[in-house]
């Protein structure tokens, strides 16, 4: 008579434990995968976007007009002419947010009806947020020395009637980290 040996209930139990703990390893290692994934399309949608809003600083300066340059408190202000939008002032301004962090935005600013005139300007600011979440947004100005003595220094504030300072820097930052300064020429239009 042949005897059959079936399994115990401790190599059962050892069995049961193993597949699980490898179910368990392999869900955990689809976790992170996934996080991983989530995390690296953030970062590449973000870049993207911050590529998108130099791009677009850069076309807009390179269809300025010669006047109607101001800048402070954070404000880029310029007369731009398109072909898409006619002639008009565009705003860039770095606003600081609800979180202690900032956001680039654009304004076109409409150009003035008769009702302004007679009641003062109103300016269109329905604008559109390049960019969020940044823990540093700022535009900086060279102004060219003045002489063999003094050397170009960057500046926060640009006076008024100067006309356009030698480079623009937009310096931005991440949550994650600062990025390289996106400078641009300034030179006649």
């Amino acid at each position: 008579m042949s005897a059959c040996r079936g399994f115990t209930l401790i190599e059962l139990l050892v069995a049961i434990s193993l597949a699980t703990i490898i179910t368990l390893l392999g869900v955990s290692l689809m976790r992170t995968s996934i996080n991983s994934s989530v995390s690296n399309e953030e970062a590449l949608m973000r870049h993207q976007a911050i590529r998108d809003a130099q791009r677009l600083i850069e076309y807009a300066w390179s269809g300025r007009q010669s006047d109607g340059f101001a800048v402070g408190n954070g404000q880029f202000v310029f007369t731009s002419k398109q072909k898409a939008t006619g002639s008009l002032p565009l705003r860039f301004v770095c606003q600081p947010g609800e979180n202690d962090d900032y956001a680039l935005w654009y304004y076109k600013v409409s150009p003035p009806t008769r009702e302004d005139q007679a009641n003062g300007p109103s300016e269109d600011l329905s604008g559109e947020m390049l960019l969020d979440r940044l823990s540093m947004c700022k535009f900086g100005f060279l102004q060219a020395p003045q002489d063999d003595k003094h050397s170009a220094q960057w500046k926060d504030d640009w006076p008024s009637g100067l006309g356009a300072p030698a480079l623009i820097r937009l310096d931005l930052a991440t949550l994650h980290g600062t990025l390289p300064p996106f400078i641009f020429s300034a030179g006649e239009p």
